[in-house]
């Protein structure tokens, strides 16, 4: 009975640590208006085309080294519709890709076409390595 108690007096303990220990969530975000804007080419000032860079490793299915702090980029929408002009929806290293793109390149309003280019080694599910390039152009409205 002394064991079992004991047992359970650390699983608690363990527990307590989990829930007062330290996590990072990082996210960038740009957001669309639920308005209809109609632009123009000559509305923006474009970049040149700039690069970001994600690695995700997966060991047994988890991102053990996000799995307390994640830095993230999305698009946020009001409407239905694609954000990224050319862009489908991403996950994984695309996602952390886009969030290097825009940490390294602050005060750009959208992002026009990104080409993503995903390498992917190891085994599923038991180890796995994806590391993504995003080439992209970036604008500012004027």
């Amino acid at each position: 009975m002394k064991k079992l108690s004991f047992v359970i007096v650390i699983a608690m303990a363990i527990s307590l640590a989990f829930v007062f220990s330290s996590c990072s969530y990082t996210s960038k975000t740009m957001k669309t208006p639920n308005n209809y804007v109609e632009f123009e080419k000559s509305d923006f000032e474009f970049s040149q085309q700039l690069t970001g860079e994600g690695t995700e490793t997966r060991i047994l299915g988890v991102d053990w080294t996000r799995l307390f702090k994640r830095e993230i980029g999305t698009i946020e929408s009001a409407t239905l519709s694609i954000p990224i002009i050319g862009n489908l929806p991403m996950g994984g290293s695309q996602a952390y890709a886009l969030f290097d793109l825009m940490e390294k390149n602050p005060g750009y309003d959208v992002v026009f076409y990104p080409q993503y280019e995903t390498k992917i080694t190891g085994f599923p599910i038991l180890f796995q390595t994806s590391k993504t390039t995003v080439k992209a152009r970036l604008a500012k409205i004027k």
